[in-house]
């Protein structure tokens, strides 16, 4: 396992980050043994993930932010940053790194007062770890004065700052910043690709895997929850059902009903989910993970 695996149907892309790490690995080993940096690097100060929903570009992103943070032991005999166990990678992929700082959009838009402080923090070194690393997930909900501060940031960065910049297609970010970036465009991935995924990784019937794929059409996520959770498979088909019962205004009307009530269900379970998942991250950020005490006042 590394933290490429993720990466569903991305192998293109996957090799151009590990490249990218390996290079940016032999870059701090260099900086701190005080050595002349390697040439030619493939490594660069800002990227920039495009992609369709559900191709996988914050998880790009975020596996690229865990292999350049990565402190395995194996690097020093020649194994490739990214192991995904370190504290370095686990971390970063949890979220809680110190050093890898994530903005996402809370309403429509990335305002300036929601990005002052971090691109305070881009011009200031790592504090533990080996970059200083800022993960845009909504690049293009940067408005007109919170992009031209990111600008301003990734003109002229720090030497151990790395922007990450996540949007659907490269015309949704300003030029002036895009020019400056190193584009990787994300692809959706094949149906194939998402069903080896579930089968492998999360143990599903290589019969449903390739049902839900198919229906998920290749978004990784969906097909994930709908492999995983047979509620949710059990509403879809609820849900397919309704058009053979469409006879009379009654029947139109509770089938409304009916669709209003699955989608609420599934709502509230996402919320659900996704307030434990927040949860276990505060926990870890605060300590507190694998049986450690909370902090005191939480």
């Amino acid at each position: 396992m590394t933290v490429w695996d993720d990466l569903v149907g991305q192998e293109k892309v996957s090799a151009v980050l590990d490249a990218a790490a390996r290079d940016a690995d032999a870059l701090v080993t260099a900086t701190t043994a005080q050595q002349p940096p390697p040439q030619a690097s493939k490594m660069t100060h800002a990227w920039l993930f495009t992609g369709p929903p559900g191709a996988g570009r914050n998880q790009a992103a975020r596996a690229f932010a865990a292999a350049l943070q990565c402190v395995s032991p194996d690097r020093a005999l020649g194994g490739a940053p990214g192991c995904g166990f370190c504290d370095g990678c686990h971390t970063a992929l949890l979220g809680t790194h110190a050093d890898v700082t994530t903005v996402a959009a809370v309403g429509s838009e990335i305002l300036v007062k929601d990005m002052r402080d971090t691109v305070r923090k881009s011009f200031t070194a790592p504090a533990n770890g080996r970059w200083q690393i800022i993960l845009v997930e909504d690049a293009e909900r940067l408005n007109e004065k919170s992009a031209n501060a990111v600008l301003k940031a990734v003109e002229e960065p720090a030497p151990r700052t790395v922007w990450l910049l996540c949007a659907p297609s490269i015309e949704d970010v300003l030029p002036t910043i895009r020019s400056r970036c190193r584009h990787l465009n994300l692809r959706t991935p094949s149906v194939d690709a998402v069903a080896d995924m579930l089968v492998r990784r999360d143990g599903i019937e290589p019969g449903v895997a390739a049902t839900v794929a198919r229906a998920t059409q290749g978004h990784v996520d969906r097909a994930r929850r709908l492999a995983t959770d047979q509620a949710a498979r059990e509403r879809r088909a609820a849900v397919l059902r309704l058009p053979l019962r469409l006879d009379e205004v009654g029947a139109c009307l509770k089938a409304a009903q009916e669709l209003v009530d699955a989608a609420a269900e599934d709502a509230k379970q996402l919320a659900e989910e996704m307030d434990g998942k927040e949860t276990e991250e505060l926990k870890a950020a605060l300590g507190a993970a694998q049986g450690g005490r909370m902090p005191r006042g939480t």
